[in-house]
């Protein structure tokens, strides 16, 4: 069976790793060319409900499997944003949550920002996760939600009550499904990213979906 296909830059040495030579089981490992079209259409409508930027209606979406303890998603956040700012009205970006388990502040962390989410804030939490020195305490997690105004007691009450696990986990078993190797990695119309890759690899597969009519 085939890798997924890239762009011309070469994936990064420590992702490689993760990419099996032979699997052992027949499952699909990460879009084979046959399946991407339907596999669009399921992350178009799953997307939907998840904390996403730009129009709904934007020809090119980029579906980000992040962990928030990850310092090559941290590294990739810049390039995100200045992608919103050159292709606005025609890139939308949607966060999925993949935390690993080698990151035990990814997963509280992950559930804390849909808490945020459902306060109408996922954003503006998502960044302050991203920021320098991030702490993924308890009492931590509680702090930034002070400082976005939320009340601090009901957050911590959803973050207790792990209100939001359910979506964790949906997110978690999507990307397994989809055989992701790791973080971050993204989706762009289906063609796959894997890594904190140059701004050039991104802008490549953006003209390519646009180009072929955001198909």
């Amino acid at each position: 069976m085939t890798r997924p296909r890239y762009t011309d830059h070469v994936m990064p040495r420590h992702y490689r790793r993760l990419w099996p030579v032979a699997p052992a089981s027949p499952a699909p490992f990460l879009l084979p060319a046959l399946l991407v079209v339907p596999l669009l259409l399921v992350l178009t409508v799953a997307c939907l409900a998840e904390p996403a930027r730009g129009p709904a209606g934007a020809p090119v979406t980029i579906v980000e499997f992040g962990d928030f303890q990850c310092p090559l998603c941290k590294r990739t956040q810049p390039v995100l944003d200045q992608l919103l700012k050159e292709y606005r009205g025609k890139v939308r970006l949607v966060f999925k949550n993949f935390p690993l388990a080698s990151h035990p502040g990814a997963r509280p962390a992950a559930e804390a920002a849909r808490c945020a989410a459902a306060r109408g804030v996922f954003w503006e939490y998502h960044d302050l996760l991203y920021l320098p020195g991030t702490d993924f305490s308890r009492e931590a997690l509680i702090g930034y939600a002070g400082r976005l105004a939320l009340d601090r007691e009901a957050f911590a009450a959803c973050l207790d009550a792990r209100q939001f696990r359910d979506e964790i986990d949906a997110d978690v078993r999507e990307g397994r499904a989809l055989g992701i190797p790791g973080t971050p990695t993204f989706l762009i119309n289906g063609k796959p990213l894997v890594g904190a890759l140059p701004i050039e690899a991104f802008r490549e597969a953006i003209a390519e979906a646009l180009q072929s009519g955001g198909k």
